[in-house]
């Protein structure tokens, strides 16, 4: 995997400024300076937590993504300190914890195309942990992404952590051809952070997505931009929150994990888009 520079340097210093402090939310009547002219969509900073107790319903969120048939109990999705955790327990016997917006009976979802991502999370960057915020299509749930005789999904990781690589952040987008991996951005996807960054602390993680285009952000800084593959203008993505242990991305792998439980810390998750 080819390791890339993380900002020019005419940016870096503002970029070295921006992290040496925890972000504070922006008003919710004001979107970023990157999603300038657009509108609040979606808020949630999880007071209270609206969990679906069975995976149904009209809620913001429900337990696991659709095709992990394991689920750890509900517990492990909490609002404790003013903010939400998502627990991975050893004792849960599943890989991972994630909570989406989009239902288990697929009824129910909040969803979109375009827009503005963003999340005010921390974690702890120890062996094993594998946090992710990403975006998945409900085609794909659906199976509505049929294209001719192919059927087709994207994949958006707006970020994903590896506890051992504690400056490393990956941003990745995936084209699935037929439940394979076609294409990916695998080769460019993972940007090194400047040494002072402390994933333990707050910081937002955003992503601007617009018609052929995808940047990602760090405390508001751009920090990496990519052309989209053509999935990604036909489909509506919801939102996945995720804590998963596998290190060295060896899903589900415990081997030299010592933690009995790992969490991603989450104050707050919004949608802006343009009307």
């Amino acid at each position: 995997m080819q390791l890339k520079s993380l900002l020019l340097p005419a940016v870096a210093s503002a970029f070295i400024a921006a992290v040496s402090q925890a972000p504070s939310p922006a008003p919710v009547s004001e979107a970023p300076p990157q999603a300038a002219g657009y509108s609040l969509v979606f808020e949630d900073n999880f007071h209270p937590l609206d969990l679906s107790a069975d995976g149904r319903g009209d809620h913001n969120w429900y337990n696991g993504v659709w095709f992990r048939h394991q689920l750890p109990p509900n517990s492990n999705v909490e609002t404790t300190h003013g903010y939400l955790s998502i627990h991975w327990k050893r004792e849960q016997g599943t890989p991972e914890t994630s909570i989406t917006t989009l239902s288990r009976d697929l009824r129910h979802f909040r969803a979109w195309r375009y827009g503005y991502f963003e999340a005010q999370m921390k974690w702890r960057p120890v062996r094993g942990s594998w946090p992710a915020f990403w975006l998945i299509p409900v085609q794909d749930a659906q199976r509505t992404n049929m294209y001719g005789s192919t059927r087709e999904s994207g994949e958006i990781d707006i970020f994903e952590g590896q506890g051992e690589r504690t400056h490393d952040y990956y941003a990745t987008i995936h084209d699935w051809i037929n439940s394979k991996d076609a294409h990916n951005n695998g080769g460019n996807n993972r940007l090194t952070l400047p040494s002072q960054t402390d994933y333990a602390q707050w910081h937002t993680y955003g992503l601007l997505w617009t018609p052929g285009k995808m940047t990602w952000y760090f405390d508001n800084v751009p920090i990496h931009s990519e052309s989209t593959y053509g999935v990604f203008d036909m489909q509506d993505y919801y939102l996945a929150l995720t804590e998963q242990v596998g290190p060295n991305w060896k899903y589900g792998s415990t081997v030299g994990v010592d933690e009995n439980d790992m969490s991603l810390d989450v104050r707050w998750v919004r949608v802006w888009q343009q009307r």
